[in-house]
């Protein structure tokens, strides 16, 4: 009929009501959650986990999940806050202090959030609530152990890492004094012990010490086959001999030490050691890189042109206080290390020579020290090794985490040192690729000369003084260098470094051991550069400055983001390809520990960050409780875009419940959240525009038409 648009019944109104109500109502519900890329990936065991402290066996830092993106990362929100209780721990020698919370980056285990504190407790944590599920405290008495062990020194509770053993169930953190404590992830329980690593006090004397081992833990071991790889470290400034050693865990009721290999000479030691050990290694020399560009030079070049150089390398001499045991602190494994899967290669990164600060007490190269070293896991034995500083005098270690990953095609480990120094070397011979020297990092002073592998003048230096008050150098251990975890994707190496000086004096040695050191500020400007490396050239793809801040808490990439945890209390996240800066988060505190990246049980993605935990003051502000915070992409309800952290109600209160949760058993920790950035009043409220609120207004309105039409008989026609 001309002029009729449709004739529609009372039923077929009804079902275009229906729709249309859907369509409007569906609309402001999807703006509730208008984060991209929500649903563009479908997550992976290797997505939803962070099982090590840098994500993996191979130290990557880097979760390949694209959920969190460059597109919608400015959107995170706090999702929860789980507070560690104050620290109890006094400060050792008037300076360092171990504070609330953990130096260990947090990990995520199918849906579980696992913590370890510096109060020697761990703790597994609901990822999608932020309540407690279980908690295992170390009931740790110090005097006990003396007598237990007294050939241990060293009590201060230290947290380095926690891991996680999927073929094995168990997590292993790095608290326990001289021995591995492995839980079942599930409820807690200790499932898995090796006691006695640093031997009885008759079987350290047999392996030629005089001095002390650490209780100190370093990284949790690693695991390859059935062999367990672990390191044993000589206590700071009280000697012991640090070594390596593999335990046969085929039997994990009766693990049996298969290996043991030493980082340092026997006390009495052949002086030609360091010649048998040519064969094997290169050195770094800072005066030939220098002068021609000369990446590394072979043992046995040093051998020919200065035999000495390489005699009497750490034997030790005798002083008028009896024996004198120069192994302090000398070789010690602090950092995470790697064991390729394919191989079986274990490469790690040692600690400094000692006794410092007089290294005239040591002279020689110091093999092992401040170097990086390839091992076979199955024997111990060396495959080869990297010194990258000669007789070190400034604590210019190589104890942080390497990456295995490959330049041209090639297997290569990444590993940078506190010399400022990045190394890309053949992870099969440990010949360089490549090395880079971040531009904005200060260079050594006066009076701070590279020692020159070559030259035993150089090897037998001491520092300009040893008196107390008088300043000897800018410090290595805070003057500008690397001296934080890399993180690695896409042929690029994120690396960040800091110059943050203070001016060092030693006082008289109170013992023959040293380590005795006055730190004093000065009035060098702090600051830090992050740098995004091409891991097949070493050139710089782009950099990215922090004013005013030292940067130490290792780098995390996951979704084309960088994430950056800086001394300055802000997280800094960046766009990993452009170093374009995506967004700035305030904590309150210095951030010094890793964001890691994992799923909670419902499959949302989130971002945690580890605040407290800190051990020295001027890394950046201090004082706030420790606390785990996890961060989220917006979904129904939102908190206020200001970070918090949250205390315990009663500042009082224990560490931790002294019994553990049984199996299935919920704790919930009741808290009382407290504003630190602004006196803002946090509010919740529900992310909802005007516009859908207009939308569902008229939903309700077709809602009734629609009834209305339904209770009325026959047909309409529309139009003329």
């Amino acid at each position: 009929m001309q002029g009729e648009f449709f004739n529609v019944s009372k039923n077929q109104l009804f079902v275009l009501m229906l729709l249309l109500l859907f369509v409007t109502i569906a609309i402001p519900f999807n703006l509730i959650n208008p984060s991209p890329s929500a649903a563009a990936q479908e997550l992976t065991r290797e997505m939803t986990n962070w099982d090590m402290i840098n994500y993996n066996q191979y130290g990557t830092g880097n979760n390949p999940q694209s959920i969190i993106n460059t597109e919608n990362a400015a959107d995170l929100q706090m999702k929860w806050v789980f507070p560690y209780p104050p620290s109890s721990y006094p400060k050792i020698n008037g300076a360092i202090k171990t504070y609330a919370g953990s130096g260990s980056p947090a990990l995520i285990v199918d849906g579980i959030t696992y913590s370890a504190t510096n109060q020697r407790a761990l703790l597994a944590i609901d990822a999608e609530t932020g309540k407690l599920i279980w908690n295992e405290v170390v009931n740790y008495d110090n005097d006990e152990t003396i007598k237990q062990y007294p050939h241990v020194k060293g009590m201060l509770p230290h947290t380095h890492a926690v891991n996680y053993y999927d073929d094995k169930g168990i997590i292993i953190p790095s608290f326990q004094s001289c021995q591995i404590d492995g839980h079942d992830s599930l409820v807690g329980d200790v499932v898995f012990q090796v006691l006695e690593l640093c031997g009885t006090e008759e079987e350290a004397k047999a392996w030629g010490n005089n001095g002390y081992y650490a209780s100190i833990g370093t990284h949790p071991p690693q695991f390859f086959e059935d062999i367990m790889v672990v390191p044993v470290m000589g206590s700071s400034g009280n000697g012991g001999r640090s070594f390596i050693a593999g335990y046969d865990v085929s039997d994990m009721d009766n693990p049996t030490r298969v290996w043991q290999t030493f980082l340092v000479p026997p006390s009495d030691g052949d002086p030609e050691w360091a010649l048998h050990e040519c064969d094997k290694g290169w050195f770094f020399s800072f005066p030939e890189w220098q002068e021609s560009g000369r990446l590394a030079v072979p043992c046995g070049e040093v051998q020919s042109d200065c035999l000495d150089c390489l005699m009497n390398d750490w034997i030790n001499p005798k002083s008028s206080r009896g024996y004198l045991h120069t192994a302090s602190t000398i070789a010690t494994i602090w950092g995470h290390y790697l064991i390729d899967q394919e191989t079986g290669i274990v490469y790690l990164g040692t600690g400094e020579s000692g006794p410092y600060p007089n290294a005239a007490r040591r002279p020689g190269v110091n093999l092992y020290g401040s170097s990086i070293v390839a091992l076979d896991s199955r024997t111990g034995e060396f495959v080869w090794w990297y010194q990258s500083l000669p007789h070190d005098m400034w604590d210019y270690d190589c104890s942080w985490n390497a990456v295995l990953g490959e330049v041209n095609g090639k297997k290569a480990i990444f590993k940078g040192c506190k010399n400022g120094f990045l190394y890309a070397l053949d992870a099969a011979t440990g010949e360089p690729f490549w090395i880079f020297n971040p531009p904005s990092l200060w260079q050594p002073q006066p009076g701070m000369a590279y020692p020159d592998p070559k030259n035993l003048d150089d090897l037998t230096r001491e520092w300009p003084t040893s008196h107390v008050g008088e300043l000897n150098f800018l410090s290595a251990n805070y003057a500008g260098q690397l001296e934080a975890d890399i993180a690695y994707d896409n042929n690029r190496i994120y690396v960040g470094s800091y110059n943050m000086p203070v001016m060092v004096s030693s006082p008289e040695f109170p013992n023959d051991f040293g380590n005795q050191l006055v730190m004093t500020p000065t009035n060098h400007p702090t600051n830090s550069t992050i740098y995004a490396i091409d891991s097949n050239t070493g050139e710089i793809i782009w950099e990215f400055f922090i004013d005013g801040a030292g940067f130490r808490g290792g780098l995390t990439v996951s979704g084309g983001v960088l994430y950056i945890p800086s001394g300055d209390g802000y997280l800094y996240l960046l766009n990993s390809e452009t170093g374009e800066l995506i967004l700035k988060k305030a904590f309150g505190t210095g951030l010094w520990t890793q964001i890691t990246i994992g799923a909670d049980a419902s499959d949302n993605m989130k971002v945690f960050v580890q605040t407290g935990g800190q051990s020295i003051a001027s890394w950046g502000p201090t004082g706030i409780p420790g606390a785990l915070i996890a961060l989220g992409l917006p979904d129904e309800t939102a908190i206020s875009n200001e970070l918090v952290v949250a205390a315990p109600a009663d500042p009082a209160a224990p560490a931790a419940p002294a019994d553990p949760a049984a199996p299935g058993e919920e704790r919930i920790v009741e808290v009382e959240v407290e504003k630190i950035v602004e006196t803002e009043t946090i509010k919740t409220q529900t992310i909802i525009s005007p516009l859908s609120y207009l939308m569902i207004i008229i939903s309700f309105i077709i809602l009734v038409i629609s009834a209305t039409l339904f209770v009325t008989s026959g047909n309409w026609k529309f139009g003329s």
